[in-house]
C-alpha cells in the first residue's frame, strides 16, 4: 500500500509520517519493513521511482528535462541533475 500511495504521488508525496498514518503503521514498522521488502529506505525508492519516470519521459521525447524533472517533483533542476547523474 505505502508503495501504491508513493508511485500516485510522485510529484508531491507524503511525509513519512503521513505515510505512516494513511497506511495504519508507525513509522519506526513502515521504515523496517519496507526496507525489507523493497531492499531500500522508504524516500530512497521514492527518488529511484522518480528518476526511472523521468528517464522514460525525457527517452520517449514527451518532455523537456525541465517539463520531467517538474512532472516527478523536482523543483530545481540542479537537484533533479545532481540526483540524475548520480544515479
Amino acid at each position: 500500500e505505502a508503495r501504491k500511495i508513493l508511485i500516485e504521488n510522485l510529484d508531491a508525496p507524503p511525509s513519512l509520517s503521513e505515510l505512516s498514518r494513511r497506511i495504519g503503521l508507525n513509522t519506526y514498522k513502515l521504515k523496517k519493513d519496507f526496507k525489507e521488502v523493497f531492499g531500500v529506505p522508504v524516500f530512497k525508492y521514492l527518488q529511484n521511482e522518480r528518476l526511472t519516470t523521468a528517464h522514460d519521459l525525457l527517452r520517449r521525447r514527451e518532455m523537456s528535462v525541465q517539463e520531467a524533472a517538474w512532472e516527478v517533483g523536482y523543483d530545481s533542476l540542479s537537484s533533479f541533475s545532481k540526483a540524475f547523474t548520480a544515479s
